[in-house]
Protein backbone atom coordinates (compact mmCIF):
# COMPACT_ATOMS: atom_id res chain seq x y z
CA UNK A 1 0.00 0.00 0.00
CA UNK A 2 1.38 3.39 -1.01
CA UNK A 3 1.73 6.20 1.49
CA UNK A 4 0.31 9.67 0.94
CA UNK A 5 2.36 12.48 2.48
CA UNK A 6 1.19 16.09 2.80
CA UNK A 7 3.83 18.84 2.52
CA UNK A 8 2.73 22.30 3.60
CA UNK A 9 4.15 25.59 4.82
CA UNK A 10 2.16 26.75 7.85
CA UNK A 11 2.23 29.76 10.12
CA UNK A 12 2.83 29.35 13.83
CA UNK A 13 -0.92 29.80 14.36
CA UNK A 14 -1.76 27.05 11.86
CA UNK A 15 -2.66 28.87 8.64
CA UNK A 16 -1.46 27.73 5.20
CA UNK A 17 -2.48 30.93 3.42
CA UNK A 18 -3.41 34.45 4.44
CA UNK A 19 -6.97 35.86 4.34
CA UNK A 20 -6.72 36.58 0.59
CA UNK A 21 -4.75 33.42 -0.23
CA UNK A 22 -1.40 35.18 0.07
CA UNK A 23 1.73 33.16 0.72
CA UNK A 24 4.26 35.99 0.79
CA UNK A 25 4.95 35.20 4.46
CA UNK A 26 6.63 31.86 3.66
CA UNK A 27 10.34 31.75 4.47
CA UNK A 28 12.46 30.03 1.83
CA UNK A 29 16.23 29.77 1.88
CA UNK A 30 18.91 27.46 0.51
CA UNK A 31 18.80 25.18 3.56
CA UNK A 32 15.01 24.72 3.40
CA UNK A 33 15.10 24.21 -0.36
CA UNK A 34 17.90 21.62 -0.20
CA UNK A 35 16.19 19.76 2.65
CA UNK A 36 12.86 19.66 0.86
CA UNK A 37 14.49 18.43 -2.35
CA UNK A 38 16.35 15.65 -0.51
CA UNK A 39 13.07 14.53 1.06
CA UNK A 40 11.07 14.54 -2.17
CA UNK A 41 13.68 12.89 -4.41
CA UNK A 42 12.52 9.30 -3.60
CA UNK A 43 8.80 10.09 -4.02
CA UNK A 44 6.86 8.15 -6.62
CA UNK A 45 4.36 10.86 -7.59
CA UNK A 46 3.52 14.50 -7.00
CA UNK A 47 -0.13 15.19 -6.15
CA UNK A 48 -1.70 18.55 -6.99
CA UNK A 49 -5.05 20.27 -6.74
CA UNK A 50 -6.10 22.49 -9.64
CA UNK A 51 -4.67 25.78 -8.32
CA UNK A 52 -1.31 24.32 -7.27
CA UNK A 53 -1.09 22.46 -10.58
CA UNK A 54 -1.47 25.79 -12.40
CA UNK A 55 1.24 27.44 -10.29
CA UNK A 56 3.64 24.52 -10.77
CA UNK A 57 2.91 24.24 -14.50
CA UNK A 58 3.52 27.95 -14.97
CA UNK A 59 6.81 28.03 -13.07
CA UNK A 60 8.97 24.89 -13.01
CA UNK A 61 9.17 24.08 -16.74
CA UNK A 62 10.35 27.64 -17.46
CA UNK A 63 13.45 27.17 -15.29
CA UNK A 64 14.84 24.50 -17.57
CA UNK A 65 15.37 27.06 -20.33
CA UNK A 66 16.69 29.94 -18.21
CA UNK A 67 20.44 30.57 -18.07
CA UNK A 68 20.11 32.47 -14.79
CA UNK A 69 18.31 29.66 -12.93
CA UNK A 70 19.81 28.58 -9.62
CA UNK A 71 21.43 25.09 -9.96
CA UNK A 72 19.38 23.68 -7.05
CA UNK A 73 16.15 25.01 -8.53
CA UNK A 74 17.09 23.65 -11.96
CA UNK A 75 17.68 20.25 -10.30
CA UNK A 76 14.20 20.46 -8.75
CA UNK A 77 12.71 21.51 -12.10
CA UNK A 78 14.14 18.34 -13.71
CA UNK A 79 12.57 16.27 -10.90
CA UNK A 80 9.20 17.98 -11.44
CA UNK A 81 9.38 17.28 -15.17
CA UNK A 82 10.05 13.55 -14.79
CA UNK A 83 7.81 12.68 -11.80
CA UNK A 84 4.25 11.44 -12.42
CA UNK A 85 1.88 14.30 -11.56
CA UNK A 86 -1.50 13.17 -10.20
CA UNK A 87 -3.78 16.18 -10.60
CA UNK A 88 -7.23 16.35 -9.03
CA UNK A 89 -9.58 18.77 -10.77
CA UNK A 90 -13.21 18.88 -11.82
CA UNK A 91 -12.57 21.69 -14.32
CA UNK A 92 -9.27 20.75 -15.99
CA UNK A 93 -10.07 18.72 -19.10
CA UNK A 94 -6.57 17.97 -20.35
CA UNK A 95 -2.93 18.82 -19.79
CA UNK A 96 -0.01 19.43 -22.11
CA UNK A 97 2.48 18.94 -19.29
CA UNK A 98 4.71 15.87 -19.08
CA UNK A 99 3.47 12.83 -17.05
CA UNK A 100 0.11 14.25 -15.87
CA UNK A 101 -2.84 12.03 -14.96
CA UNK A 102 -6.14 13.75 -14.24
CA UNK A 103 -8.59 12.66 -11.57
CA UNK A 104 -12.04 14.15 -10.90
CA UNK A 105 -12.69 13.11 -7.31
CA UNK A 106 -10.55 12.98 -4.15
CA UNK A 107 -12.07 9.56 -3.43
CA UNK A 108 -9.99 8.13 -6.28
CA UNK A 109 -7.02 8.37 -3.91
CA UNK A 110 -8.38 5.33 -2.07
CA UNK A 111 -7.64 3.19 -5.15
CA UNK A 112 -4.28 4.86 -5.82
CA UNK A 113 -3.14 4.04 -2.28
CA UNK A 114 -3.85 0.34 -2.87
CA UNK A 115 -1.20 0.22 -5.59
CA UNK A 116 2.40 -0.72 -5.00
CA UNK A 117 5.01 1.96 -5.33
CA UNK A 118 6.92 4.79 -3.73
CA UNK A 119 5.02 7.32 -1.63
CA UNK A 120 2.91 10.06 -3.20
CA UNK A 121 3.47 13.63 -2.03
CA UNK A 122 0.75 16.27 -2.07
CA UNK A 123 2.24 19.73 -2.45
CA UNK A 124 0.26 22.56 -0.89
CA UNK A 125 -3.22 22.20 -2.38
CA UNK A 126 -5.09 22.99 0.86
CA UNK A 127 -8.60 22.27 -0.45
CA UNK A 128 -7.55 18.89 -1.83
CA UNK A 129 -5.59 18.16 1.34
CA UNK A 130 -8.73 18.91 3.39
CA UNK A 131 -10.67 16.44 1.20
CA UNK A 132 -7.97 13.81 1.77
CA UNK A 133 -8.07 14.52 5.53
CA UNK A 134 -11.83 13.90 5.50
CA UNK A 135 -11.17 10.56 3.79
CA UNK A 136 -8.43 9.78 6.34
CA UNK A 137 -5.92 8.84 3.62
CA UNK A 138 -2.93 11.00 4.65
CA UNK A 139 -0.23 8.94 6.33
CA UNK A 140 2.35 11.62 7.13
CA UNK A 141 2.63 15.38 7.40
CA UNK A 142 5.76 17.37 6.55
CA UNK A 143 5.06 20.83 7.91
CA UNK A 144 7.44 23.74 7.43
CA UNK A 145 6.36 25.87 10.37
CA UNK A 146 7.16 29.52 9.71
CA UNK A 147 7.82 31.97 12.57
CA UNK A 148 4.86 34.23 11.90
CA UNK A 149 1.40 34.72 13.37
CA UNK A 150 -1.09 35.53 10.61
CA UNK A 151 -4.11 35.92 12.87
CA UNK A 152 -6.46 35.00 10.03
CA UNK A 153 -6.44 33.02 6.81
CA UNK A 154 -6.95 29.49 5.60
CA UNK A 155 -6.40 27.02 8.46
CA UNK A 156 -4.41 23.96 7.48
CA UNK A 157 -6.19 21.49 9.75
CA UNK A 158 -9.66 22.80 8.88
CA UNK A 159 -12.31 20.18 9.68
CA UNK A 160 -9.79 17.49 10.56
CA UNK A 161 -11.14 14.65 12.65
CA UNK A 162 -9.23 13.55 15.73
CA UNK A 163 -6.03 11.87 14.57
CA UNK A 164 -3.12 10.88 16.78
CA UNK A 165 0.30 11.66 15.34
CA UNK A 166 3.82 10.84 16.44
CA UNK A 167 6.75 13.15 15.86
CA UNK A 168 9.30 11.52 13.55
CA UNK A 169 11.66 14.48 13.24
CA UNK A 170 11.94 18.19 14.00
CA UNK A 171 14.58 20.07 12.05
CA UNK A 172 15.28 23.80 12.52
CA UNK A 173 16.55 26.10 9.76
CA UNK A 174 18.06 29.56 9.57
CA UNK A 175 15.31 32.15 9.68
CA UNK A 176 13.35 30.31 12.37
CA UNK A 177 11.54 27.76 10.22
CA UNK A 178 11.18 24.28 11.70
CA UNK A 179 10.29 21.23 9.63
CA UNK A 180 8.02 18.97 11.61
CA UNK A 181 7.63 15.43 10.30
CA UNK A 182 4.64 13.62 11.78
CA UNK A 183 3.26 10.15 11.02
CA UNK A 184 -0.13 8.76 11.93
CA UNK A 185 0.04 6.64 15.04
CA UNK A 186 -1.01 3.05 14.51
CA UNK A 187 -3.29 1.23 16.90
CA UNK A 188 -1.35 0.06 19.94
CA UNK A 189 1.65 2.28 19.18
CA UNK A 190 2.83 4.37 22.10
CA UNK A 191 3.17 8.14 21.54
Amino acid sequence: MRKLIALMHVSLDGFCAGPKGEMDWITLNDGIFADAHAMIEPMGAAVYGRTTYGMMRGYWPTLLDRDDADPEQRKHARWVERIPKLTFSRSLQSSDWNNVRLFRDAGEMLELKKQDGAPMLIFGSPSLTHAFMALDVIDEYWLFQNPILLGDGLPFFHGQRKTRLRLVEAKPFAGGVVRLHYAKQTIGESP
